[in-house]
């Protein structure tokens, strides 16, 4: 039985980026079975873009206007796939993409699956690995790394990534009480979990994406405020997994460190990144414990939130089941 996919594009503000994005998915050599396109603008573009793709599902997601995380879950209560594949309104997906994310599916044990993502960089050393967390607790990237077949990673990139419907509903969708303007780590977290519950977590070099520069409305990148909470959403996470363990000792060493010798060598910035990074270390530390002390190391959400996606995930795959026969 093949898998059908739903395919999440979040946008904000952004409505030529997501006219190109959804132009993508429709030269798809698999077709999606569902679109939804969940909107945080702040004015009618991207809903009137929305309107040139019939077979988009169109949702706003009007506060708060820049919680991406909120925008994945609000997708979560209309997703019907048995595959939900997240993509950020600047991912370009080249024309094999979904197939190649779907191939990748060949266990009912692997509970997700990511793909590169490319913006006309060379292509990324992977000496240090694609996607691996590190015993220091710091996380690579190298996603626009080939690293020429199928391997298991420890996290993918939120702008390409896939999960299995019945894990997210475990799981009762993302967590979102990460901070920031643009939530970093929150889709690192949701990889975590799904690794957490026994599934595996893939990276497949074929399922690319072109991931292009575009404005970003609300926030600097590389800001004090970016970094701070960098160093925040980064500790809760750790905390979250691994509770009181090596790692979470070895971060703010890695941390202190590194911002030491920044401050050394005069890098321009050194200093304010060093207190922005030493604030939001102690600001995660508190609240990582808040919640450890709270929950434990629980991959699952229990909140009303989370009951609310899994109640709409469990109807949609209930409806499926019973489509099924209909569509042979």
């Amino acid at each position: 039985m093949k898998n059908t996919v739903t395919v999440v594009v979040i946008t904000l503000n952004r409505p030529e980026c997501l006219r190109r994005c959804l132009a993508a998915l429709q030269a798809q050599t698999v077709e999606p079975a569902q679109v939804i396109v969940v909107d945080a603008s702040h004015d009618q573009r991207s809903r009137s873009v929305t309107k040139r793709f019939p077979e988009a599902l169109y949702l706003a997601q009007p506060e708060p206007s820049s919680h991406r995380t909120a925008s994945r879950n609000r997708a979560l209560l209309e997703a019907r796939g048995d595959i939900v594949a997240f993509l950020d309104d600047n991912a370009y997906a080249h024309p094999d993409w979904l197939q190649s994310l779907l191939g990748a599916y060949d266990s009912p044990k692997i509970g997700g699956v990511g793909g590169r993502a490319l913006n006309g960089q060379r292509e990324e050393a992977i000496a240090e690995g694609v996607g691996v967390l590190q015993p220091n607790g710091f996380l690579t990237g190298n996603f626009a790394s080939d690293p020429g077949e199928i391997i298991e990673v420890d996290h993918v990139t939120g702008c390409n990534m896939s999960f299995r419907r019945e894990v997210l509903e475990r799981l009762g969708g993302f967590r979102e009480d990460f901070g920031g303007l643009s939530r970093l780590y929150e889709d690192s977290d949701l990889c975590l979990r799904v690794k957490a519950l026994g599934y595996g977590l893939r990276f497949q070099p074929e399922a690319c994406v072109d991931h292009a520069g575009a404005p970003q409305e609300e926030g600097q990148r590389c800001s004090p405020s970016d970094y701070y909470y960098s160093r925040l959403n980064s500790c809760l996470m750790l905390v979250r997994h691994f509770g009181v363990s090596p790692i979470l000792w070895r971060f703010p060493l890695a941390i202190a460190w590194q911002s030491a010798h920044e401050l050394l060598r005069g890098a321009g910035g050194a200093l304010w990144r060093f207190a922005a990074s030493g604030a939001g270390l102690a600001a995660g530390m508190v609240r990582g414990f808040y919640v450890y002390l709270r929950d434990g190391t629980d991959p699952i959400r229990r909140d009303a939130g989370a009951e609310a996606i899994r109640k709409a995930l469990r109807a949609h795959a209930a409806l499926s089941a019973t489509d099924r026969p209909a569509r042979r």
